[in-house]
């Protein structure tokens, strides 16, 4: 046992379960047409990775990341209208507790030099976004009305940037003293925010409402991966965790929302989209765990 967090003989045999899972998944299952069978064995992997959490102790706002990532998995396994913004929105939910995860771990921390590394990375990812949004929304629909469309966009992305912030807050909110609570106007430019981005969102609905929700998403995301750039040196397989997901999930917008069926890309995406995912996953938890135990 070291520290808060004890890692013995059951946290390593989830573990395997969770490595088998998703070998089985995307050696076998992956171009398979969606069953239950399939999505369960999707499930498994961040399922059973969650059970080895909760067995070593480990930081309970990893735990809950890593749950709301299976649930993702699985509603995500079923290419369903209705069960994809379910999925959105769990790993949603997962991105805002990375945000806070890492941000309490740079907050804690006094590892934070070199800093030119870490504003090179911060400038890499937001280039890498802007690139991907460029080329993502170049459509006929998006081209007849250039201005609305990318204040739409522009709105719904700060509104995913801004998230963390709201959450933190409110939670600050909830669990402060009344004395030292703030003035609940204090909130009131992020919920006018929240208010426009519906606004907008729903006057350029024409673009596609799955597009433009998951552009709150890309923001969230995309916050999560600037914010892994501060955690202490000793988490970098954290940061490296972070960019993997922000390309797994760009990759998966690609395949959903701009491949034609028919595209010869398709062949290679979800591969891409499934093993940069596991990593992402992997690393995330492994630079984590390697902070909590340094501290």
């Amino acid at each position: 046992m070291v520290g808060a967090i004890s890692i013995g003989p059951v946290f390593w045999a989830l573990a395997a379960l969770s490595s088998l899972a998703a070998l089985a998944y995307g050696l076998y299952f992956l171009g398979r047409p969606p069953t239950f069978v399939r999505a369960l064995v999707k499930t498994l992997f961040m399922g059973a990775t969650a059970a080895a959490l909760i067995t070593a102790h480990a930081p309970f706002p990893l735990t809950v990341a890593i749950i709301c990532s299976a649930l993702g998995d699985f509603f995500l396994a079923f290419k369903s209208k209705w069960t994809l913004p379910l999925g959105i929105f769990a790993f949603l939910l997962a991105q805002l507790v990375y945000v806070v995860i890492f941000g309490a771990m740079w907050f804690f921390s006094g590892d934070n030099k070199p800093l030119w590394p870490r504003y090179a990375a911060m400038v890499a990812i937001g280039v890498l976004l802007v690139s991907f949004l460029v080329w993502f929304w170049r459509t006929d629909e998006f081209k007849r009305a250039p201005i609305g469309s990318t204040l739409s966009v522009v709105t719904l992305l700060a509104l995913g940037v801004s998230l963390p912030v709201l959450v933190v807050s409110l939670l600050m909110y909830v669990n402060g003293d009344t004395a030292s609570r703030p003035s609940l106007t204090a909130f009131a430019p992020l919920f006018a925010l929240l208010f426009a981005a519906i606004l907008l969102a729903t006057w350029r609905r024409k673009l596609g409402a799955i597009q433009l929700v998951a552009m709150i998403y890309a923001g969230a995301i995309t916050t999560m991966a600037i914010a892994a750039m501060w955690l202490p040196w000793i988490g970098w397989p954290a940061m490296l965790g972070a960019v993997s997901f922000l390309v797994s999930d760009l990759v998966l917008a690609s395949e959903m929302f701009r491949l034609p069926a028919d595209a010869p890309a398709r062949r290679w995406t979800a591969p891409v989209v499934w093993w940069t995912y596991v990593a992402a996953q992997l690393l995330i938890i492994t630079g984590i765990i390697l902070v909590a135990l340094a501290r």
